[in-house]
């Protein structure tokens, strides 16, 4: 008998469990709380059920996860959760949630919570205040279930293993497990296995790489009975930044109030050495890897390993890990990255795909897609403010590089303008010939030399 309870116990839906937990009064409260239109915020929780789940699970799976995560949903099923909806309300469970959140996403956190609002509608704000209300609701269903089956931390950690092809089936499209570099090959035009089952839609040329655009997918209408689940979207991919949900860095709350670096390190352990390496936007030191084109006259970048990046308007962008696309995204997806408001001079990241017509102030067609990047990236960003700044090599008058190098920049701050940059984020000037990269004294040297960079101002 106890056998079969066991199998009962294991075979019901952990996701199942957790919708059924949410009720309509548990979205209205949000809604409310975050000042969102319903519909926006019941898609939002939709969204964070899995997430938030398989995020538990990774933590349940780490030394001591198992105890972690069971004690967490102890403590959120005594406070009433989720069935006592105005604990929400009464308590500080919703900015628990937010903080074991960001604990278990790390650095990727404030990238998350900005494809979540893209993909739902809400605000950025309203996104991270839903998500941590999943939190705390899905952790009291967890708690109750686990309270209703007397099952102690490993038999709870052991329910969710049980299921988790159907979790990670279930994460929304913008926060799926990335596949191998092969589903990049299914995709590409001309490929052999171009018809393998890829999601239509248009490949552009992007200098060093490609841009994928997807098709425009419907809205999710879910009923609003039964929540039923249903996920579209693309999977996102990041070949060679790796999976980022398995991270030791860890600060959830537990014990009440305590919101304290001790009581969170006790309880969740991890550390900043497990933190993986980023692309980082440097001041502009040392030649950057490539090699000069004799017939172009132009300096050509290596943009490094293939990297997808999805972004909020909808727009696949396949670039190089080193591509100044990746170095700009990461810089303002990265809250641990800031601007340096006192040394200005830092945080430069050169146009590896901008040029200009010898002497002249006219973008080059190729150039046109490194701009319209950047210009979707920092639609991603709307807060964000940035500078291009126009360089020239030494030859020929000082004063007419310095005219050019400006008219350049403005050139830059202009196209972005004209592709739906509010112009007032981004501001441009030229140097001339100064803070040049390497000696002018060969071809390669100047052509080096001859570029425009983009600095963030405000993220």
């Amino acid at each position: 008998m106890h056998h079969q309870l066991n199998v009962i116990v294991m075979e019901q839906k952990v996701l199942d469990v957790m919708m059924s937990s949410f009720s309509e009064e548990a979205v209205s409260l949000l809604s409310n709380k975050f000042q969102e239109e319903e519909s926006k915020a019941r898609q939002a929780v939709i969204q964070a059920i899995p997430l938030v789940v398989n995020c538990l699970l990774t933590r349940g799976q780490r030394e001591d996860g198992a105890e972690t995560i069971w004690q967490l949903a102890h403590e959120a099923a005594a406070a009433g959760l989720p069935h006592e909806v105005q604990a929400l309300s009464s308590t500080n469970w919703i900015s628990r949630g937010t903080a074991i959140m960001e604990s278990l996403l790390a650095e990727a956190y404030g990238m998350t919570l900005q494809r979540m609002a893209a993909a739902t509608g809400v605000r950025t704000a309203a996104a991270e205040g839903i998500l941590g209300g999943a939190v705390a609701l899905t952790l009291g269903a967890l708690g109750a279930y686990a309270s209703q089956h007397q099952l102690q931390a490993p038999g709870l950690l052991a329910w969710l293993q049980w299921q988790e092809a159907d979790i990670m089936h279930a994460l929304p499209g913008f926060i799926r497990k990335p596949q191998a570099e092969p589903y990049l090959e299914k995709a590409m035009p001309g490929s052999a296995l171009a018809s393998t089952g890829v999601a239509p839609g248009s490949w552009t040329s992007v200098g060093g790489g490609m841009a994928y655009t997807p098709p425009a997918q419907a809205p999710q209408d879910l009923p609003r009975g039964s929540m039923r689940w249903q996920w579209g979207g693309i999977v996102l991919l990041a070949v060679g930044l790796g999976y980022f949900l398995g991270h030791d860095r860890l600060s959830a709350l537990t014990n009440g109030n305590a919101l304290t670096t001790a009581s969170t390190a006790s309880l969740m352990g991890g550390g900043e050495e497990s933190r993986p390496a980023a692309p980082v936007a440097t001041a502009n030191t040392g030649v950057a890897a490539g090699h000069y084109d004799l017939e172009s006259d132009t300096y050509i970048y290596d943009t490094g390993q293939p990297t997808i990046l999805q972004l909020a308007d909808g727009t696949v962008q396949k670039v190089g890990l080193n591509s100044t696309e990746n170095r700009l995204y990461t810089f303002l997806a990265d809250p641990g990255m800031q601007v340096d408001s006192v040394n200005r001079t830092k945080g430069w990241i050169n146009c590896d795909r901008v040029y200009f017509d010898p002497g002249q102030a006219t973008l080059t067609g190729d150039s046109q897609q490194q701009l319209r990047n950047i210009a979707s990236i920092l639609k991603t960003f709307p807060t964000a403010k940035v500078k291009f700044g126009g360089y020239t090599d030494s030859t020929g008058n000082a004063l007419n590089n310095y005219k050019l190098s400006e008219e350049r920049a403005k050139t830059a701050m202009l196209a972005l303008g004209a592709m739906g940059v509010d112009i007032n984020r981004v501001e441009a000037k030229g140097y001339g010939g100064k803070f040049f990269l390497t000696s002018n004294n060969s071809p390669e040297g100047r052509a080096l030399n001859r570029r425009i960079s983009v600095r963030v101002l405000k993220k």
